[in-house]
């Protein structure tokens, strides 16, 4: 993103500000309540058009696409972790995880969603539905809707705020195996854990956007 601003309402959230994150990258994105970070991942996703300024991915300008050539591309390159999760209520955990599958006219195998639920410890949960399961348990289930159809960017929002210590620590084993397997990732959080991790560090405050802290070895 460069020169961009974004605002809601007319009333600017973020002006007049750049930031990237390069392929292979772990980053992590912090600041206060309401300072833009989630702002910046909906942009990043497709999903909201920056008032000014430009947005590239992978050399590309997104929001010259259209309704259609975007939601091609979200289909295509991204992969989000909603904070609230947003899984369907009325949906197994396994049907939500297959759920964009649906309309991304990509042949997955069930293997595939079976071993992903394996990996993250929910394949014994697949018949349940949302409200039977544990918060963690929701968690790990759209983390594996995020990541069903290999996108390229991983966006999480605040991935592990609801998390117990031993959980959290589990998921950020999975991230770091993600990103070492060649998956961007960009997570809005206030864990030092994943600050820690990660190895760049975004960091908003007074309504600018700058590095904090940097690193271009793999996270360990």
């Amino acid at each position: 993103m460069q020169g961009a601003s974004i605002a809601y309402a007319k009333k600017e959230i973020l002006p007049d500000f750049d930031f990237h994150v390069n392929q292979g990258e772990f980053a992590c994105l912090t600041g206060k309540s309401g300072s833009g970070k989630s702002s910046i991942l909906y942009v990043l996703a497709g999903l909201l058009k920056p008032t000014k300024g430009s947005y590239t991915f992978n050399g590309k300008p997104v929001y010259g696409l259209g309704e259609i050539g975007l939601g091609k591309f979200r289909k295509e390159n991204i992969g989000f972790l909603f904070q609230d999760f947003r899984l369907l209520p009325f949906l197994t955990l396994e049907q939500n995880i297959h759920f964009p599958i649906l309309f991304s006219g990509k042949p997955v195998p069930k293997k595939h969603i079976h071993s992903t639920m394996e990996m993250l410890g929910i394949a014994h949960r697949a018949k349940a539905y949302p409200r039977e399961v544990s918060g963690g348990e929701a968690q790990r289930a759209a983390l594996a809707r995020a990541l069903i159809l290999h996108p390229k960017l991983l966006l999480l929002d605040e991935p592990t705020g609801n998390l117990d210590e031993s959980t959290e620590k589990e998921i950020l084993n999975y991230l770091i195996t993600l990103q070492k397997s060649g998956l961007t990732l960009l997570c809005v959080t206030h864990s030092n854990e994943i600050m820690k991790h990660s190895n760049v560090h975004w960091h908003i405050e007074d309504q600018k956007i700058e590095i904090k802290n940097k690193s271009r070895k793999w996270a360990k």
